[in-house]
């Protein structure tokens, strides 16, 4: 091999180290599958923030509300870097503190209320 083929073969090898070495992979969807198995029916909020407070999630993405039957399972999926935050209301109307499933990293989260 000459001088300048061992060079360019040297030059080539480090650039695509630096390409791939850039190269960003985002981590998976995240999901948490939530159950019930204490109550009649369970009146329950999500949502998927990447915010660091549940209490402050973005406006932009509410809160989805649905009911969960006595051994009833809802799986939510959260994009990439996201986490779940999901709460339930108890009787006379008041709603439980926010719980979180830290899902950003692409996590499955098996939880229940």
């Amino acid at each position: 091999m000459s001088e300048g083929t061992c060079v360019r073969v040297l030059l080539s090898a480090a650039a695509l180290l630096a390409t791939a070495s850039c190269s960003y992979f985002a981590p998976p969807p995240g999901q948490l599958a939530l159950s019930n198995y204490r109550f009649d029916r369970a009146a329950v909020q999500a949502v998927v923030t990447a915010a660091p407070d549940c209490a402050a999630a973005d406006p932009g993405s509410p809160a989805a509300a649905f009911e969960l039957p006595f051994k009833g399972t809802r799986v939510i999926v959260a994009a990439p870097d996201t986490d779940i935050c999901w709460r339930r209301q108890v009787p006379g109307g008041y709603w439980t503190a926010w719980n979180r499933a830290f899902t950003a990293s692409g996590r499955s989260i098996d939880s229940q209320l």
